[in-house]
């Protein structure tokens, strides 16, 4: 029995170029799911009104680096900071204007700390600054640091006008046995020390 080839609506030239818009497509599709993987891993890990690590990504970093430490030795420390009286700046100036303060701060302060130094929101108006192998010297002179670049951020209110907004900061550095609550609980300590101390 002799078969007979079945007749093509299709050319060569013609299953050539649907192949090639095919392969386009699926380039297009990747590229997509590509830019939406980003998006995705932003939102885990990153706070959408500042931009630095949120709670969940900052805590996770120390994790490591106590981990660290606690295998290889050497210095790690940690600072709290709050902002001060941040509620009379919602309360007086509207939500808009807290979230502006928030996010120049928040820009602020990652460009006073070092390279290797990680920088978090811990939570509403507090953050967490990680400083590896850095002892509470270096912490102490990486605050002092940062307050006088808050000092000196230009920040205005909803009218343009100059809003001065001044931080409470608290220090720990590891010592042999810490967690992660006890070193955070002892910076959050000394925060509060530095906020009663004015």
């Amino acid at each position: 029995m002799n078969s007979k080839p079945v007749p093509s609506d299709h050319t060569p030239r013609d299953l050539s170029a649907e192949v090639a818009r095919l392969q386009n497509e699926i380039v297009a599709i990747e590229d997509q799911l590509a830019a939406k993987t980003s998006e995705l891993e932003q939102l885990a890990y990153y706070d959408t009104l500042t931009g630095l690590y949120n709670r969940r990504s900052i805590l996770e970093k120390l994790n490591e680096w106590l981990q660290h430490v606690r295998r290889y030795k050497g210095a790690l420390s940690v600072v709290m900071l709050d902002i001060d009286y941040f509620k009379q700046v919602n309360d007086l100036h509207g939500h808009r204007v807290g979230d502006s303060v928030l996010a120049d701060l928040a820009d602020f302060m990652h460009r006073s700390v070092r390279q290797t130094d990680l920088v978090g929101r811990y939570g509403g108006e507090e953050f967490l600054i990680l400083l590896p192998r850095t002892d509470a010297a270096g912490a102490a002179t990486m605050a002092r640091r940062v307050c006088k670049a808050l000092r000196g951020a230009p920040l205005r209110d909803a009218t343009g006008g100059a809003l001065k907004v001044t931080a409470s900061l608290g220090g720990a550095e590891y010592c042999e046995g810490d967690d992660e609550d006890s070193l955070i609980s002892r910076a959050d300590a000394a925060l509060y020390r530095a906020k009663e101390a004015g």
